[in-house]
C-alpha cells in the first residue's frame, strides 16, 4: 500500500491527487456528533457571536507599553496592521469553515457538533493528519498561555492597584488567585452559553470604556508618573468635551494625602522608550500580536452560529470595536505618560484622586473578566488531556488530578517571572504568530486558492511571509527579553 504520507492526499480544491474527493478515512479525526435537536435553538446570533468574539480577544490594558516599546508611530502602524491582518484571517477562515460544510456535508454539516473545527480545517487543507496535532497543540498551548497571563494581570491589579497597602507581594497574590480559579476548573464549567459571551463582552468594553475616562481625568488633572509630562491644554481639553470638569475638581485634594506606598516590584516592568531598540520593536509588535490572538476558536464559534454565512459580518464587527478601543486606550496611554509606562497601564494612574478611583474601579472589573477567562482558557486543555488519557466524563479522581496539575502547573510557570510582560511577546511570537497568521492564510490558499483573486493571494502571501518573519524575530527578541 502506497505511504499517502509522503505525497500530498488532495489539492487546494479538496480533491485527492486522483481528483475524487477526501474520504471520510482521512477525515476520521474530526470527532463530531449530531446535535440534539432540543440544542438547535441555543445558537448564537450575529450580536452574539460578536460578543463571544470581544470575550475571547480584546485585551486593553498592555497596549499602552507596546506602543512605548515600538515607538509611537510605528507601534500604532504595527497595531493597525495587525488589526487588519487578523480581521481578513477571521473573515478567511469563515470561508474555509463553509467550504468544508458544503463539500463534505456528512461530517462536518451545521446539524453535527464538531469538537474541533480549526484543526479540521488544517487537516482538509493539507491531508496532514500531523497538521492536525500541531495545530491542536498550538491551541492548547495559546490557551494555556492566555490562562497564565491572566492569572498574572488579576494579581498584579491586586496588588499594584486594588490592594496596594496590603502586606502581600506579587507571587503570593497569584497564588491566591490560582486558589481562587481551582474549583471553577474542577467543576469544568460550561463553555459555551450566552451568559458567558454577553457578560464577557460587555465587560470587556465596559472595564476598557472606564480605561479611557480614567486616563482622560489623569491627562486632565496633571497626574504624573516619575517626571513624564503631560499636555495639560490638550488633557483639559479633552476632558471639557467628555464633561469631565466635576470629576478632575477632586485632584484639588492634597496628593500627599492620597499616595500609597507601593511595592517596589510594581514598578520593575516601568520602560521608557526614550529611544526605540531592534528587540524592544520585536517584543512590542510580539505583544501586540498576543493582544489579538484568538483566530482558533473563531470556526467554534461559527459553527455555532445558526446561519454560519453571516460569521463575516460579526467577526468584523467585533473587531471594529476591538480596534476602536485599542487605539484611543494605546494613544491616551502613551501621550499621558509618554514612554514611562507600565505592563498595566492602570497601575500608572496614581493621580489625581478622581483618576485614581476610577482605575480601582475599573482595575475591579478586570479582575473579574480575567479571573473569567482564565477558567474559559485553561478548562479546554484539561478536557483535551483527559481525551488523551481516555477519560470517561463522569468526574473522578484522574479528573481531578489532570486538572489540578494544569492549573497549578501555570501559576507555578508564572511565579518564575511575575511579570505577564514577559510572557505576552513570547506566546504571542510562537504559537498565535503561528494560529493567527501562519496557517490561516496557508489553509486559505490551499482549500480556496483557485477561487481567490489575484489580489487576495497577494495579501494572503504577504501575511504569511510576514507571520514567519515576525514569529522568528519576535521569538528570538522575546527570549532574550526573558533573560534580563
Amino acid at each position: 500500500m502506497e505511504d499517502t504520507e509522503k505525497r500530498p492526499l488532495f489539492t487546494h480544491t479538496g480533491e485527492d491527487v486522483e481528483g475524487n474527493p477526501l474520504s471520510v478515512q482521512h477525515r476520521q479525526l474530526g470527532d463530531s456528533v449530531e446535535i440534539p435537536p432540543e440544542d438547535q435553538d441555543k445558537r448564537l446570533g450575529v450580536w452574539s457571536t460578536t460578543f463571544f468574539i470581544i470575550t475571547g480577544v480584546m485585551m486593553t490594558l498592555p497596549l499602552p507599553q507596546a506602543i512605548s516599546q515600538s515607538g509611537l508611530i510605528s507601534g500604532i502602524l504595527i497595531l493597525l496592521t495587525i488589526a487588519g491582518c487578523v480581521s481578513y484571517q477571521a473573515v478567511a477562515l469563515g470561508r474555509c469553515w463553509i467550504i468544508l460544510q458544503e463539500r463534505w456535508p456528512e461530517k462536518y454539516g451545521h446539524d453535527i457538533m464538531i469538537r474541533r473545527p480549526y484543526p479540521s480545517i488544517a487537516l482538509e487543507a493539507t491531508g496532514r493528519r500531523w497538521i492536525y496535532y500541531v495545530s491542536e497543540i498550538g491551541i492548547d498551548i495559546t490557551n494555556f498561555g492566555v490562562g497564565v497571563v491572566d492569572l498574572l494581570i488579576a494579581a498584579g491589579s491586586l496588588h499594584c492597584t486594588l490592594l496596594p497597602n496590603v502586606p502581600v507581594n506579587k507571587r503570593e497574590w497569584l497564588f491566591i488567585v490560582t486558589a481562587v480559579t481551582w474549583p471553577f476548573v474542577l467543576l469544568g464549567a460550561p463553555m459555551e452559553s450566552l451568559a458567558v459571551g454577553w457578560a464577557g463582552g460587555f465587560g470587556c468594553l465596559f472595564a476598557s470604556f472606564l480605561l479611557i475616562v480614567a486616563l482622560i481625568v489623569a491627562a486632565a488633572g496633571g497626574g504624573t508618573m516619575s517626571g513624564s509630562p503631560i499636555v495639560d491644554a490638550a488633557g483639559s481639553y479633552i476632558a471639557t468635551t467628555f464633561g469631565m470638569e466635576a470629576t478632575t475638581s477632586m485632584s484639588t485634594i492634597p496628593l500627599s494625602n492620597l499616595n500609597v506606598s507601593m511595592s517596589t516590584d510594581c514598578f520593575q516592568d516601568q520602560t521608557y522608550s526614550g529611544s526605540v531598540s531592534v528587540e524592544s520593536f520585536w517584543i512590542g509588535a510580539s505583544t501586540l500580536i498576543f493582544a489579538f490572538a484568538g483566530l482558533s476558536i473563531f470556526p467554534t464559534f461559527q459553527h455555532d452560529m445558526k446561519e454560519p454565512k453571516k460569521w463575516g459580518r460579526a467577526a468584523l464587527t467585533a473587531y471594529g470595536l476591538i480596534c476602536s478601543f485599542s487605539i484611543v486606550t494605546s494613544l491616551l496611554g502613551y501621550l499621558t505618560y509618554r514612554g514611562w509606562t507600565r505592563s498595566n497601564i492602570l497601575d500608572n494612574i496614581t493621580e489625581p484622586y478622581g483618576a485614581k478611583v476610577l482605575a480601582k474601579v475599573t482595575s475591579a472589573m478586570f479582575v473579574l473578566v480575567y479571573l473569567c477567562n482564565g477558567v474559559v482558557a485553561f478548562i479546554p486543555v484539561t478536557a483535551d488531556f483527559e481525551e488523551v488519557f481516555s477519560l470517561k466524563k463522569k468526574f473522578s479522581w484522574k479528573h481531578f488530578l489532570i486538572r489540578t496539575v494544569i492549573i497549578w502547573a501555570g501559576a507555578g510557570l508564572a511565579a518564575v517571572k511575575p511579570d505577564f510582560d514577559k510572557f505576552l511577546p513570547l506566546v504571542g511570537s510562537t504559537v498565535i504568530a503561528l494560529n493567527n497568521f501562519i496557517f490561516p492564510a496557508w489553509f486559505h490558499l490551499l482549500l480556496n486558492g483557485k477561487n481567490l483573486p489575484l489580489h487576495e493571494k497577494v495579501i494572503n502571501v504577504e501575511i504569511l511571509v510576514m507571520g514567519i518573519v515576525g514569529a522568528i524575530a519576535g521569538t528570538y527578541a522575546s527570549i532574550l527579553g526573558l533573560s534580563d
